[in-house]
């Protein structure tokens, strides 16, 4: 054979060995780059879909095994932040839901990020409603509140504003700036707290009238008295009966002062809570002794006070004296509002159910005025000021009595037609809470 050919099949023989080689070598290559790929769609489609958990599963050397490594690695750091996120997320929702105020974090743009459960009550919105992501301006119903979001949001000055809105209802609302982390300039929103400071409002209302009923309350007689003690001294030839005249009335003043200066001490004691000792306290027995105490004072006017016990063995858990002038009371404000001739009915019977006492004052008295009954049982509240002191009220009396029947863990309501009469109704529990 020519030593040329034999040369040229030798390099040619080695050629196709190694064109061989490299095509194996290339298709495995193929093939694994290949099952990677899939496995690589497989697992990113799962991560899209939020299963961190999944993990690469295919083990391949070099550069595709370093990215095979660094993609778990990846996803398992994403899943550990993602949860505590969410973790996070769970611990701020819970903190504000457990705030007792109305709770929004709102961006610059009105976008409502977080609200509570208290917040949407208070807007009058839908509790089960998801409200993130809505704008407020879509939200809100009320037009004084949608005003002062629409002020403030986005300010960066803190702002406090009070708003009495419909059904005498006051809302404080807090308005604060939240600003980019590390910055003083960048505004990104803001937290709004809402707080309903209704009742507030109210007792301090009912503060200030306390305080000027009181010092009204005390001043007449006290006026009176020494403006009656001065014409007594500077007048020595009075004659005795203008002088008992005079004595009668400081006499009357005084004992006026007196009386009101006791239940401003008793309110004030039972407001603060005495320490009682309680008793099974028989309020059939009771009411008698208040039958007797009262029977004079009826009969000069002529005023019948009858009684009808459904149970006349009856007894609650409380202090007698309480409970003594709790019938007190209600019997002697019937007497001096009702007319001569007039008729006066105390009732006690059970509730449906038998977990209530019901005790009844029924009188034909003078009544009271439709706009004047959900005042009645406030103190110093007096539907006739003149005709009250005329006859002796100090207008703490339904307040006393109101108190006390709470401290029995009971209520009191009256209905009442002006010119034709009133019913107390007092609700006591047979067993206190």
């Amino acid at each position: 054979m020519n030593p040329n050919l034999q040369q040229i099949n030798g390099v040619y023989f080695f050629v196709m060995l190694i064109t061989s080689a490299l095509a194996i070598l290339l298709i495995r290559y193929t093939v694994t780059l290949r099952r990677y790929l899939k496995e690589f769609t497989r697992v990113s489609k799962k991560v899209s879909n939020k299963e961190f958990h999944t993990r690469f599963n295919t083990y391949v050397k070099g550069e595709l095994g370093e990215l095979s490594k660094n993609f778990n690695y990846m996803i398992q750091i994403m899943d550990t932040t993602i949860e505590e996120v969410k973790y996070k997320h769970l611990q701020l929702t819970s903190i504000v839901k457990s705030v007792s105020h109305g709770i929004l974090a709102i961006d610059v743009k009105g976008n409502i990020l977080l609200v509570n459960d208290v917040a949407k009550e208070m807007l009058k919105c839908d509790v089960e409603k998801n409200l993130e992501g809505s704008n407020f301006k879509f939200i809100v119903k009320d037009k004084k509140i949608l005003e002062i979001f629409q002020k403030y949001v986005g300010s960066t000055q803190n702002e406090v504003i009070e708003l009495e809105l419909k059904d005498n209802l006051v809302y404080r609302i807090k308005i604060d700036p939240v600003y980019l982390q590390d910055s003083k300039h960048a505004i990104i929103g803001s937290i709004i707290n809402i707080e309903d400071i209704t009742e507030l409002v109210k007792l301090e209302n009912m503060r200030k009238d306390f305080v000027a009923n009181v010092s009204h309350e005390l001043k007449t007689p006290l006026t009176s008295i020494t403006g009656f003690v001065e014409t007594l001294k500077i007048n020595d030839e009075m004659d005795k009966d203008t002088r008992n005249h005079f004595l009668d009335i400081i006499e009357k003043e005084s004992n006026r002062l007196k009386g009101l200066i006791e239940d401003i001490l008793l309110l004030s004691s039972i407001e603060n809570g005495q320490d009682l000792s309680y008793e099974q306290v028989k309020l059939f027995d009771v009411f008698k002794e208040v039958y007797e105490i009262t029977d004079y004072i009826a009969s000069s006017k002529n005023i019948t006070v009858s009684y009808n016990f459904e149970d006349e063995d009856v007894s609650i858990l409380g202090f007698r004296d309480n409970v003594k002038q709790i019938f007190l009371n209600l019997v002697d404000n019937g007497i001096k509002y009702t007319p001569e001739n007039g008729r006066i009915e105390v009732l006690q019977h059970y509730d449906q159910n038998k977990q209530n006492i019901i005790l009844e004052f029924k009188d034909n008295g003078i009544g009271i005025p439709k706009e004047s009954l959900n005042r009645i049982f406030e103190r110093f509240y007096r539907v006739d000021k003149a005709r009250s002191r005329d006859i002796g009220g100090t207008g703490l009396g339904l307040a006393i009595t109101k108190h006390m029947v709470k401290s029995l863990g009971g209520n009191i309501e009256v209905e009442s037609i002006l010119g034709v009469g009133s019913d107390f109704i007092v609700t006591i529990p047979l067993e206190m809470k």
